[in-house]
């Protein structure tokens, strides 16, 4: 698989997240309020998450390629924003400051370089129409202002080619709108993950089948995979409610010999109040030519924790997903951005 040069913005942290206040006073409902296990009875799903309220999840990202597996684990908060466009909603991402590759710190020197220029990008401030997807930066010139002193911290810790390269290469998506926002938004698992456009009407059987992209595979013509998504007849055991996906990689029409075919799989599990993502799991089996790879995607909402699953969805005292050990090597972002 050929490499593709990537920001690599998918463990950039921002410097301070502070709880937020408005957070607790929207997880406050009374347990006895929350409806489990109760049949499902509306058809259309709409966000109603509060101004001023801010979510944190713990995220986990896990790439196998040929019996090589890196994974990359770190905490994010959203919090929504005063919306300033009519129509739209703005919402605004930190990455925390601690980020945990194959299960330690970065120590490869492409992950800390890496690491460290994404922290210029955050907080990232993204529009979002009413479906739930994300389609433009809201705060990109204030991003281009933070990257001088920003370059200037970086070449105080790294030197050599490489990196010189590799901060060139950056600075040039970074001063271009264009190729700054696919980066953002149609590279980043989490974020593509997150802001999808899940907030519509399902019709009366509570199903339709639609296109979702994700950052696999690296095409800019083929259309996506193409998704049955289905509301769950009744919520779970701890009251969420539940969306399935199953999709398949759709052909580009325009190509005589395929690359790549895939399959998606995800549970999306909403809250029963406000339908903001509690927690997430997908799955994307990738094959390219003779060449087998498998993303998986888990997050999950730190304060909420009563609301999903305790299978494969645990988190332990330090607030991470706790994982199976497995066999990994490599740097994570050599890995997983190509």
């Amino acid at each position: 698989m050929e490499k593709k040069f990537s920001l690599l913005f998918d463990d950039a942290a921002s410097p301070e997240v502070q709880p937020q206040a408005a957070t607790v006073a929207v997880q406050s409902t009374a347990d006895s309020d929350i409806p489990r296990s109760k049949p499902v009875k509306f058809q259309q799903l709409r966000l109603q998450w509060p101004i001023g309220a801010a979510r944190k999840y713990g995220v986990q990202i896990e790439f196998s390629e040929e019996g090589i597996q890196n994974e990359i684990k770190y905490d994010t908060t959203i919090k929504r924003l005063e919306d300033n466009v009519l129509g739209d909603m703005l919402f605004e991402v930190y990455r925390s400051e601690e980020v945990w590759i194959n299960e330690k710190e970065p120590d490869l020197v492409m992950d800390k370089l890496a690491h460290e220029t994404g922290k210029i990008i955050y907080p990232l401030q993204l529009r979002i129409d009413a479906t739930g997807s994300a389609y433009g930066i809201a705060n990109y010139e204030e991003i281009v202002k933070r990257w001088p002193a920003g370059k200037a911290d970086l070449k105080n810790y790294f030197e050599g080619d490489f990196f010189e390269k590799y901060l060139a290469k950056t600075e040039a998506v970074l001063v271009d709108h264009d190729r700054f926002m696919f980066a953002i938004l149609y590279r980043d698992w989490f974020l593509q993950s997150y802001f999808q456009p899940i907030f519509k009407d399902y019709g009366q059987e509570k199903q339709l089948t639609d296109w979702l992209k994700f950052p696999l595979p690296l095409s800019f013509a083929n259309p996506g995979f193409l998704c049955q998504q289905t509301i769950g007849e009744y919520t779970t055991d701890q009251g969420a409610v539940e969306l399935v996906h199953r999709g398949e990689l759709q052909n580009d029409e325009g190509l005589t010999m395929q690359k790549y075919t895939g399959v998606y799989d995800g549970i999306i599990r909403l809250h029963p109040f406000h339908n903001h993502i509690v927690a997430y799991k997908g799955e994307w089996q990738i094959r390219e030519y003779e060449k087998n790879s498998t993303v998986m995607v888990k997050y999950f909402e730190l304060d909420n924790s009563e609301l999903f699953a305790r299978n494969n969805w645990i988190k332990d005292s330090n607030t991470s997903i706790v994982l199976e050990e497995k066999g990994k090597q490599g740097s994570f972002f050599n890995k997983l951005f190509k």
